[in-house]
């Protein structure tokens, strides 16, 4: 028998060195999008709210805001709809309610052993900053989302697609002021693919003095067909919804991908702040949907297939979904908090050109900043 030559064996370690590698760097990369280059949006002077706001009310009142509208991209058109007639009336926060879990199961996080588990990551906590995307490549919800592995816990804070700003990236463009949500279609029009995350990562960071670890970017199309996958969503109104061509009565109703979406999207009845509620519902119905029927490696098949989706922008790794599936495993629909902005920290303006748009007031930096470093605390109810 002959002797086994050295350099097969050295040739045989070498492909599995390679094997480990690519397989570590598959794990621990995005694959489908790029990371946000955080370091250079950190020298940006985060403006206070307050002078956000004198800024914007000066561009309202006067002649720039038609110069700013003016050199839009066509897709923003839509923002001379319908005129801001009153204030909505905000409620009490929307918290997402999970049915009851199967008889003999319990939560990980609620069993006597769970302070012996091991975390789903080493890391606190991560932000990620969760878009969906509309046919005219404007940001049409907007969730800033904190997953706190050490609390077990996951808080989405929805930013009014409305929020009239200061635009901090387009100036050589001649753009000042705008919607928070037109700064993703700015960014795609002006900087090519992949720049409108950027951009509108920039404004927030820029007026509200918030920063994200990650971003996960769908459009709409997205979510109606992940919606399908999984069988639609169960979701219960308290009152009628409508607009012009569409009708919701009270009670429980089943929506298929194509209807929530619909759903999620109507606002000529009332105003964006119901809009975000919706929306909120629809994916709290979506979250309680996963959770009920997917164990955790279900889960995890569920966020590689959608990171694998090259529709959907992310910077999310395999471990990054895995880490997410973890946790999404150890809690219930009460650990899950969907929180809207208090109703006395904007009001509704209607520009010169007759766009109905939405002014944050001082506090609301503040109040974004203490939903994403763990330090809010809901109001109790009197």
């Amino acid at each position: 028998m002959k002797k086994r030559r050295p350099y097969l064996t050295i040739g045989i370690l070498l492909l599995l060195a390679a094997l480990a590698a690519g397989a570590y760097w598959l794990w621990s990369n995005p694959l489908f999008g790029r990371r946000l280059n955080l370091a250079s949006l950190n020298p940006l002077q985060t403006q206070t709210s307050s002078q956000a706001q004198a800024a914007s009310g000066q561009a309202l009142a006067g002649s720039d805001a038609a110069a700013a509208d003016a050199n839009q991209p066509a897709s923003d058109a839509e923002i001379q709809a319908q005129l801001a007639e009153e204030a909505p009336e905000m409620a009490a926060l929307l918290q997402a309610q999970e049915s009851a879990r199967a008889e003999g199961k319990e939560s990980l996080s609620q069993t006597p052993s769970a302070a012996e588990q091991t975390a789903c990551s080493s890391v606190g906590a991560l932000s990620a900053l969760v878009l969906g995307i509309d046919d005219n490549e404007q940001a049409d919800a907007i969730r800033l989302m904190r997953l706190d592995f050490t609390k077990e816990s996951i808080s989405v804070v929805s930013i009014p697609r409305d929020f009239w700003v200061p635009v901090v990236d387009m100036q050589e463009h001649g753009i000042q002021f705008g919607r928070i949500n037109a700064t993703y279609g700015y960014g795609e029009f002006y900087n090519g693919d992949g720049g409108g995350i950027e951009s509108l990562t920039r404004n927030i960071q820029a007026n509200f003095g918030v920063s994200v670890d990650h971003y996960f970017v769908l459009h709409f199309a997205d979510i109606e067909k992940y919606i399908d996958r999984i069988g639609g969503v169960d979701v219960v109104l308290e009152d009628p919804v409508w607009d012009k061509e569409h009708s919701f009565s009270a009670g429980a109703h089943h929506f298929d991908g194509e209807t929530a979406v619909t759903f999620m999207r109507m606002r000529e009845g009332d105003s964006d702040f119901f809009r975000v509620r919706r929306q909120s519902l629809v994916l709290s119905a979506f979250y309680k949907k996963v959770m009920n029927e997917l164990n955790v490696w279900q889960l995890v098949k569920l966020g590689v297939s959608v990171i694998n989706d090259r529709s959907i922008l992310t910077d999310f790794s395999a471990k990054d979904v895995y880490t997410v599936a973890c946790l999404a495993g150890r809690i219930s629909g009460d650990d899950v908090a969907f929180i809207e902005i208090p109703k006395d920290l904007f009001h509704p303006m209607t520009t010169n050109l007759g766009a109905s748009v939405i002014i944050p007031h001082d506090g609301v930096a503040g109040f974004l900043q203490s939903v994403m470093d763990g330090t809010y605390q809901p109001e109790e109810e009197e």
